[in-house]
């Protein structure tokens, strides 16, 4: 599936974006908001990033030819601790060079319209630091609505999520 916006790409990342996508997860403002730091071990990150490149619901974000973001879709963990494919959990990051001049918000709405033709998809949710104040107002302009607040048990700092209904 390949997304046409106004002045972006949405596509399927896959392994031949690797250089790119290293580059951009590399970005320390990219790393510790996507929690990538918390991975000290480079062999480590490498797998975790491929496995993330393989994944059918990881999009990159183009500009022209150039890698500028991405958005990854997981299935959520549902009763049962198995995945629910009605309900999707998204992450998102951006390259700090194109904040605030609306690449996210037209990525993230290009992907909504197109999954809202998916007969399956119920819901997307995502978390977002408290202090990520960019990123709750893109989740609230986009018609997110807040369901809960919590502490990260991995990170253990607070973080708010919201989900959007589909059906």
């Amino acid at each position: 599936m390949t997304i046409y916006t106004q002045r972006l790409v949405i596509r399927h990342l896959g392994l031949d974006d690797y250089p790119q996508y290293a580059d951009l997860t590399s970005q320390p403002e990219v790393e510790s908001g996507a929690g990538f730091n918390l991975i000290n071990n480079p062999q480590m990150i490498q797998s975790a990033l491929k496995r993330q490149l393989r994944a059918p619901g990881s999009y990159g974000i183009f500009k022209g030819y150039q890698l500028i973001g991405a958005i990854l879709l997981f299935k959520r963990i549902g009763k049962g601790g198995r995945p629910d494919d009605h309900h999707l959990e998204m992450s998102y990051f951006l390259t700090p060079t194109c904040w605030r001049q609306g690449y996210m918000s037209e990525a993230i709405t290009g992907l909504i319209a197109n999954l809202r033709g998916h007969p399956l998809i119920e819901s997307i949710v995502a978390e977002v630091f408290v202090d990520n104040k960019r990123s709750t107002a893109l989740l609230k302009r986009l018609k997110f609505a807040f369901v809960t607040e919590m502490r990260d048990p991995i990170v253990g700092r607070q973080k708010v999520i919201y989900e959007l209904k589909l059906t």
